[in-house]
């Protein structure tokens, strides 16, 4: 009974996949003509954005600044918050905007801080209509050398911050009945990978947190205007990842994700209500082949192929040679 199951599945995808991939090129087509089924102001709307310090969540912030967005500016790193905050000024006095710009010094990971800034921007700000829990951390380590420190640092960040700005903000949204709530997870969150098995595995959580959140106020609240997104990106040129990006093969196939298309796709998916966005698209695609046709031995082997057996090696060198750095640097100021 199971084999004929597995027939039936295997069938339904054969027949399907056809029209999927022909609705995405009429669906590129439209985007390209430039028609939207709605247009979306972001004008009046108070973007929160967390790890906007630099990499994606500049970008994110960057690009609603550019939309006339006002923003709350949440990260650990004050001098990189104030960098971006200068950026967004920037592109708000291009536009001649009255929109403002704020930043907060605030440890997402720790749910007291967040309740506390939350009052802080509705005082400052208003109440924030569009949330971009952006805010992440890989330590690049594999499991059995990762410290227990860094591996809470990964849940903590990747996974349980989302829940503390979204327990802060939902509520009000849900009251005003309008809002977005915009959670970053990863291509990992959906398809595992080896070596980062804990950002792997709070990737995934942050995407089943996702779908569950969306069932939840579709269950509670079917007829509200509150959305839930999320954003799943293949490998970005940022600050976080580059170590990676130098191993993978294959690039034309899956190409690196530039920070700057990625945080252009979270105002698309806005505008076209857009819930789940796998970032190259035609990965979706490449993943649902993976799933449905390959075996488990040939599915491994490519994906070696892809990232190498030891992808972590870069992460490895890269913080060995920071750390003789700063020894030199260390050394040259005590003499």
């Amino acid at each position: 009974m199971a084999d004929l199951f597995g027939c039936l599945r295997l069938l339904t995808n054969i027949i399907l996949y056809p029209f999927a991939v022909i609705f995405l090129i009429f669906y590129r087509c439209i985007q390209w003509l430039g028609f939207q089924p709605t247009v979306h102001d972001f004008n009046n709307n108070i973007v929160l954005v967390s790890g906007s310090a630099n990499g994606l969540g500049r970008e994110i912030a960057v690009a609603f600044a550019k939309a006339g967005a006002s923003l709350a500016l949440l990260d650990i790193d004050d001098d990189g918050n104030r960098e971006t905050q200068q950026l967004c000024l920037s592109a708000l006095h291009n536009k001649h905007s009255s929109s403002r710009v704020r930043i907060y010094h605030v440890d997402v990971t720790r749910s007291t801080e967040v309740y506390a800034c939350a009052e802080k921007i509705r005082h400052d700000l208003g109440q924030v209509t569009v949330l971009v829990a952006n805010a992440g951390f890989v330590s690049g380590r594999s499991l059995v050398n990762e410290s227990d420190v860094d591996i809470e640092r990964t849940f903590n960040v990747n996974s349980l911050s989302p829940i503390w700005l979204v327990k802060a903000f939902l509520p009000y949204m849900l009251d005003a009945d309008r809002g977005h709530v915009v959670l970053v997870s990863s291509v990992l969150g959906i398809h595992a990978s080896h070596g980062p098995i804990t950002y792997v595995a709070s990737k995934h959580a942050s995407l089943g947190f996702s779908r569950a959140l969306r069932l939840d106020i579709h269950a509670t609240k079917p007829n509200t205007r509150v959305s839930v997104h999320c954003i799943c990106p293949y490998l970005m040129r940022t600050k976080m990842f580059n170590p990676l990006v130098s191993r993978v093969s294959f690039k034309l196939l899956f190409p690196i994700v530039s920070p700057s298309y990625a945080a252009e796709q979270i105002l698309d998916a806005i505008t076209w209500n857009r819930k789940e966005i796998i970032l190259p698209y035609h990965l979706k695609y490449i993943g649902l082949i993976n799933d449905m046709f390959l075996p488990q031995w040939l599915s491994e082997w490519l994906l070696f192929k892809i990232s190498g057996r030891r992808p972590l090696d870069t992460f490895q060198k890269e913080q060995d040679e920071s750390f003789r750095d700063k020894k030199r640097k260390n050394i040259f100021v005590t003499h």
